[in-house]
C-alpha cells in the first residue's frame, strides 16, 4: 500500500491502526472473537489477581477493565455481556457495592483466550519484521514513542486547532 507524499504522522498511525486492527479481527476470527472481544478477554487476563486498593483479591471490576483497555466504558458493556452469553466470561455484582459488576474469564474463555494470544503473538511477529521482529531495539523505540504520544494530554476542546497551519490528523 503505497504511502501518500507528504502523508502526516496522525493519517499514518490511522492507517496502521486500520491495518491492523484489521489483521487482528481476521487473526482471531477463528477463535470466534474480534478484535474488540479479544481485547476485553486478554485485558481481563492479564487482570486476573491484582489487588485492590482494599487490600483483598477481587475479580476486576467493569469499570478497572475498560480504564485498562483503554475502550469506552459503554461499549466495555455491550462486549461484556455478548462475551458472557457466549460463556467466556461470568459477571458478578460486587458484595459491598452492587454498582460494581466483577468480571472473571471462565474456564471456556480461558481455553479461547490462550490460542487466541499464540496467535496474536505470531501475527505480531509478521506484522512487527519490517523492524526487526518483537524484540528488537526498532520496536522497543516504536513502544516508547507510541507510549509518549498516548500519554500525551488531550484536554483541548475539539473545536480548538491544536496548529493553525494543519489540515490533517
Amino acid at each position: 500500500m503505497p504511502i501518500p507524499p507528504g502523508a502526516r504522522a496522525g493519517a499514518l498511525v490511522w492507517r496502521l491502526s486500520t491495518r491492523w486492527r484489521t489483521a487482528v479481527d481476521r487473526a482471531v476470527a477463528p477463535h470466534g472473537l474480534t478484535h474488540a472481544t479479544y481485547v476485553v478477554l486478554t485485558t481481563l487476563f492479564a487482570m486476573r489477581g491484582a489487588t485492590p486498593s482494599g487490600g483483598d483479591p477481587a475479580a476486576p471490576s467493569q469499570r478497572a477493565l475498560a480504564e485498562t483497555s483503554g475502550l469506552e466504558p459503554m461499549y466495555v458493556s455491550r462486549l461484556v455481556r455478548t462475551l458472557e452469553a457466549d460463556g467466556l466470561v461470568a459477571r458478578t455484582r460486587d458484595g459491598q457495592d452492587t454498582r460494581v459488576v466483577r468480571l472473571e474469564l471462565t474456564d471456556h474463555g480461558l481455553a479461547v483466550v490462550h490460542p487466541a494470544m499464540r496467535t496474536v503473538q505470531a501475527l505480531l511477529d509478521q506484522l512487527l519484521a519490517p523492524l526487526g521482529g518483537r524484540d528488537s531495539p526498532r520496536s522497543a523505540e516504536l513502544v516508547t514513542m507510541l507510549a509518549a504520544l498516548l500519554d500525551a494530554p488531550l484536554d483541548t476542546p475539539p473545536d480548538t486547532p491544536l496548529d493553525p497551519g494543519a489540515t490533517d490528523a
